[in-house]
């Protein structure tokens, strides 16, 4: 078998080129019909007629047919898809099916080439209709970029406010919002331009596929994007009131200690601190702590704003703590006696004596020896016993509430022996001498 195939191959070859050419003249000789088809896009006319019903469609499935004709062999590489006009009328829409007759027109020029009638395959095209609506947006900034430090983006202006989304009801449903993407890139002064605008979904998304779907009434927008100067302010509390007897005020706990301000850089100058009013912060008779909510914006001057990240709201704690009432027993010969005459010996008849205080309990805590002394006042005292009332030296933060009456005799020192008289008489003249 293969010396049968092989031998004469040269031979074989020949008779297989002889064979074809002949076969190309006679077709070019006898010039045949031959059924041939073009891919055609179908146009939709008379969109007007849906648009006056407030519909709008959308073709089901392809928007091309298949146009087949017939033509001689010789003439079939000279037609193109573009000698075929294929087109369906809304007017002739069946709303049952929701099919449109195709019809195809021939250009001029190959009219001549085509042998009878041209079909389309499928000779009709179907659309969906949804009622149209039109909608009305407000167009929002979408902020970009982060500003130079210190600077913060405050006012932003766009023009149109609003612009009208008309499309199918599907359609329209799926936009949640209209806006202008703004860059502001290390901004410190303000930004303007125009941007196109977006449509976006429900989660701040861009939705760029729909815009295909709906017509705009303005596809731009004109913006403006002032740039503020930002500055910290520390917050600084004002107390009114007083707190109940036995109790006292400790101190403001806030959960914000300073808060972000924009405004322009002149009247930020004169401002440092956000004050808190003491009628906001009051502990008048209070015998606990008093937490109150304080709106931080409410109590900006005029021209200066919260920043965009900046708490509305600080919530302060004033501490009110009970005071503790303790005993201190003192020694009575430690005691400092003030207004005493050098007539009078004093000698008390106890040698305890105990003194009332109160604090903090933490301050009281941290008293130790020696740090609080005693004095008794004996100024006025004559000859013989008395009872008088131990006064205690607190450091600050501590209250002297009482103590026990202690007994002291008041005795009168007797005369002088004869070496004091002398004594005392030489330093009386050495005085007169010095006069």
């Amino acid at each position: 078998m293969r010396k049968k195939l092989t031998n004469n191959l040269g031979l074989k070859a020949l008779s297989m080129a002889l064979a074809i050419f002949a076969w190309f003249m006679v077709v070019d000789v006898v010039n045949p019909l031959v059924e041939t088809s073009l891919e055609v896009p179908v146009e939709i006319i008379n969109e007007e007629i849906l648009s006056r019903a407030n519909l709008t469609y959308e073709v089901v499935g392809k928007k091309t047919v298949s146009v087949t004709y017939a033509v001689r062999s010789r003439d079939r590489f000279r037609i193109t898809a573009g000698d075929f006009y294929a087109y369906a009328d809304l007017a002739d829409l069946y709303d049952v099916t929701g099919s449109i007759p195709v019809n195809v027109e021939v250009s001029r020029e190959i009219r001549g080439m085509i042998d009878g009638t041209v079909g389309t395959k499928p000779g009709v095209v179907r659309i969906q209709t949804e009622e149209l609506q039109r909608k009305n947006f407000d167009v929002i900034p979408h902020i970009s970029g982060e500003t130079e430090e210190g600077y913060d983006v405050g006012d932003v202006t766009i023009r149109p406010k609003y612009i009208y989304v008309t499309g199918p009801v599907s359609v329209v449903g799926q936009i949640s919002s209209v806006g202008v993407e703004i860059d502001m890139s290390g901004a410190n002064a303000d930004v303007a331009g125009t941007a196109k605008i977006a449509l976006y979904d429900a989660n701040g998304n861009q939705q760029p596929d729909l815009m295909d779907e709906v017509t705009l009434s303005r596809t731009e927008a004109d913006y403006q994007a002032s740039v503020l100067r930002v500055k910290t302010l520390g917050l600084d509390f004002q107390i009114a009131g007083q707190v109940a007897r036995g109790y006292r005020f400790t101190g403001v706990d806030s959960d914000i200690k300073s808060v972000p301000v924009e405004g322009l850089k002149s009247v930020l100058a004169s401002v440092s601190t956000l004050v808190i009013p003491g009628e906001l912060l009051n502990i008048e008779g209070a015998t606990k702590d008093v937490t109150v909510e304080v709106d931080l914006a409410a109590l900006l001057p005029d021209n200066i704003n919260m920043t965009k990240d900046a708490p509305a709201t600080a919530t302060v704690t004033l501490r009110v703590e009970a005071l503790e009432q303790r005993e201190l027993v003192f020694d009575t010969a430690g005691l400092q006696l003030t207004g005493a005459s050098d007539d009078f010996d004093y000698d008390f008849v106890t040698d305890k004596v105990s003194v009332q205080i109160q604090g903090l309990t933490e301050d009281l805590d941290s008293l130790g020896p020696g740090t609080v002394s005693g004095r008794v006042d004996v100024s006025g005292l004559e000859e013989g016993p008395a009872f008088v009332t131990v006064e205690a030296d607190l450091p600050e933060g501590f209250e002297w509430v009482g103590s026990d009456r202690v007994e002291i005799h008041v005795t009168r020192k007797g005369p002088a022996g004869p070496h004091e008289s002398e004594t005392d008489q030489t330093e009386q003249e050495d005085m007169a001498e010095g006069e």
